[in-house]
């Protein structure tokens, strides 16, 4: 599409006039257990999601195995990859089982990748779109590999400043990167409602006019119907919101995403809001013509006016419904005589006005 602010992933079309692109984002929350990645993609076409989003990665090409962790786990050692190193089971041919469920179940597969193989094995995929981590947006060999593939590129911006961002897009300009999603996002699990700040989303617009602007939401699930609304009136054209079969099962992603029930009320309260939302314009519905014709005023004879009688303003009163003259039109009815006898609460119509 020539419109930049406009693409297709896949054969859906994404942009300020078509409904807002909503990715359900499972993660690595199958557990690396294919009967549940299954019916994750399953569950969420049948929530009315878009996509389906997983997390391809290896813990050894992602984390050293020294580095800290930044959240709560009772895992021992302390490090993040002991964690990742639990999830990063899936290879090429999960990932392709994965893409096949997607195409059969009429719903986008989406995988994020965190190493320059992972952009590989789901370019062969056939991906229609990249989405890059918050953290990686400083990872600019990904994003060269990335650009490579053509698609579509998501960013997300949890812990930028709009400033990473400008230089972030500029670098992905020049990489050839054409359609693009800048995505507000808050690295904070699970986002507290007075940290989420959707305001941002407005401010992004207003800063980054030739791209589109989304949301990744990690707010918690029981919030996130609500949250969701408010980003899409904001204008956010993509919403992305975490996703797990069951919130009770054990994990740091687990218990704020939603399931599948919460994310289908979340995706009906999306679309509920953009019927309503409408479009811009300047006219009349349809739905208000008669209120229109018979809710406003018109001129109207107070007493029986006489054939020969000069008009004034005693003469008049402004009732419904509107089919006769405009009150707005009453500095040319006064003063006019009448042209025939007027009986008393009858719309004043021109043929009875004698024309001077």
């Amino acid at each position: 599409m020539a419109d930049e602010k406009e693409f297709l992933i896949g054969s859906r079309a994404v942009g300020e006039n078509h409904p807002a692109y909503i990715i359900a984002e499972g993660g690595v929350n199958h557990r690396c257990d294919m009967k549940i990645a299954l019916e994750m993609i399953r569950q969420a076409k049948q929530a009315g999601a878009d996509a389906i989003k997983f997390q391809t990665y290896k813990a050894e090409t992602l984390v050293t195995k020294w580095a800290p962790r930044y959240w709560e786990d009772p895992e021992p050692s302390g490090t993040q990859y002991k964690i990742f190193e639990k999830c990063d089971h899936f290879g090429p041919d999960e990932y392709r089982k994965l893409a096949q469920c997607c195409k059969k179940q009429e719903i986008a597969f989406l995988s994020t990748p965190f190493d320059l193989e992972a952009v590989d094995l789901l370019d062969k995929l056939e991906m229609p779109a990249y989405k890059v981590a918050s953290a990686d947006i400083t990872d600019y060999p990904l994003l060269e590999r990335i650009a490579e593939t053509g698609k579509p590129v998501l960013q997300s911006l949890g812990a930028s400043t709009l400033d990473e961002a400008e230089g972030w897009l500029k670098f992905a300009r020049g990489c050839g990167i054409g359609n693009i999603c800048l995505m507000h996002c808050v690295l904070s699990y699970p986002t507290a409602l007075d940290d989420a700040n959707l305001r941002r989303i407005a401010l992004m617009g207003r800063r980054f006019t030739e791209v589109l602007v989304g949301y990744s939401d990690h707010t918690d699930a029981t919030v996130c119907s609500e949250v969701a609304v408010a980003a899409v009136t904001l204008g956010a054209r993509i919403i992305e919101k975490h996703f797990t079969l069951d919130r009770s099962w054990p994990g740091d992603d687990h218990y704020h995403s939603a399931d599948p029930h919460i994310l289908g009320e979340m995706v009906q309260a999306v679309r509920r809001t953009e019927r309503a939302i409408g479009i811009e314009y300047d006219g009349i519905l349809a739905c208000e013509k008669n209120s229109r014709e018979f809710a406003r005023r018109s001129i109207i004879a107070a007493r029986e006016i006489r054939k020969g009688e000069l008009i004034i303003e005693d003469m008049l009163i402004m009732k419904r419904p509107g089919t006769g003259i405009c009150p707005t039109e009453i500095s040319k009815v006064v003063g006019k005589k009448a042209a025939r006898d007027i009986n008393e609460d009858a719309a004043i119509c021109w043929e009875d006005l004698e024309q001077q």
